[in-house]
């Protein structure tokens, strides 16, 4: 193929998908291998024209146009996208969306706010680093799901997606703190009862992330634009579902160790963006023996004592690795309101 002849079965890319992705079901529709459909297209190797060269050469395989190319693939667009804004692992697409495309799933860069397919209630929440399981319909079980995500949508378009991260980063973190150190009812309840749901048997992360997801949600609407402190603890209670302020010292506290890694100024940001190599072939993501222990260290702890992911590991825990960010005195401030 190196004239760069067209194949003859038409495969569209779905929206958002990656090269490889695309390129694995090309192969496979056509009985080719994809690592030998990489290597004709010149992928891996140092070839004229960058992204544009790439995209032209797409084309002469596939007859859709540059440009059509380049709106569906995002590492073929010029400029590129703004990669922080995007998570860092490819994962596969809700099934009933890409229904129609032939070869294989498809696997897509999604935006971090985006946790639910709220069309057809697939989850699509941050991937299981050691796994490529199919989303599952989870909205079905857990209806709140998708009023979570109608909520988080809504943060992100009122605040930005950088805002709307650094929110539900701390969100996160807070309700994993809340999760390992305090059986508290109603909301050790409400978990345990998801979870039951959604995860009978072994941890899975993603769906330890779903069974919390709501309040994530919920908690991130009040972190995105922070009242005052006293009212950040009432507002924060309201979004955990606490009926009551008797447990004020429990929120209390899970705020403030949110903020002690977070430096005034700036929001938590993303510490990876999507790597161009950092896939296989098929395009599911290389991950490192350190995420595989991490993942298996956090399984065990879990058939323990249910308290997961593991905190500090080697991957922090989803929506993802983070870096610095805002808010440092914020500790002190809660601190003291609480005492």
């Amino acid at each position: 193929m190196s004239t760069w002849r067209r194949l003859p079965a038409p495969v569209p890319p779905a929206g958002h998908e990656t090269i490889a992705s695309w390129l694995h079901r090309l192969a496979a529709v056509h009985g080719l291998h994809a690592g030998d459909l990489r290597a004709d297209l010149l992928i891996g190797r140092p070839a004229p024209g960058g992204m544009p060269g790439l995209a032209c050469r797409l084309a002469a395989v596939t007859g859709y146009p540059p440009g059509n190319l380049a709106r569906a693939l995002p590492e073929l667009r010029v400029p590129e996208p703004d990669w922080p804004s995007l998570r860092h692992l490819a994962q596969r697409s809700c099934p009933r969306c890409t229904a129609r495309h032939q070869g294989g799933p498809v696997r897509r860069l999604f935006a971090h706010h985006e946790y639910l397919c709220t069309r057809h209630g697939y989850w699509i929440g941050p991937p299981d680093p050691s796994r490529d399981d199919p989303p599952g319909p989870l909205a079905t079980q857990v209806p709140e799901l998708a009023v979570a995500q109608r909520a988080l949508r809504r943060t992100r378009r009122l605040h930005g997606w950088a805002a709307t991260f650094d929110a539900t980063a701390a969100a996160t973190g807070i309700c994993l703190d809340l999760r390992a150190r305090v059986m508290h009812q109603p909301l050790w309840t409400r978990w345990e009862r998801r979870l039951d749901l959604l995860m009978p048997g072994a941890y899975r992360r993603s769906l330890f992330m779903a069974a919390i997801f709501p309040e994530v949600a919920a908690l991130a609407a009040v972190l995105a634009v922070p009242p005052g402190v006293d009212s950040l603890l009432s507002a924060a209670q309201h979004a955990l579902g606490y009926a009551e302020p008797r447990n004020r010292h429990d929120v209390g506290d899970a705020l403030s160790l949110g903020a002690t890694a977070r430096e005034a100024g700036r929001l938590l940001r993303p510490a990876s963006a999507y790597s161009h190599e950092g896939h296989h072939d098929d395009g599911t993501p290389l991950i490192t023996d350190s995420q595989l222990t991490a993942e298996q260290q956090t399984a065990t702890r879990f058939r323990r004592d249910r308290r997961a992911p593991l905190i500090p590991s080697p991957g922090p825990p989803l929506p993802y690795a983070h870096r610095s960010g805002p808010l440092a005195s914020l500790q002190d401030s809660v601190r003291s309101a609480v005492l």
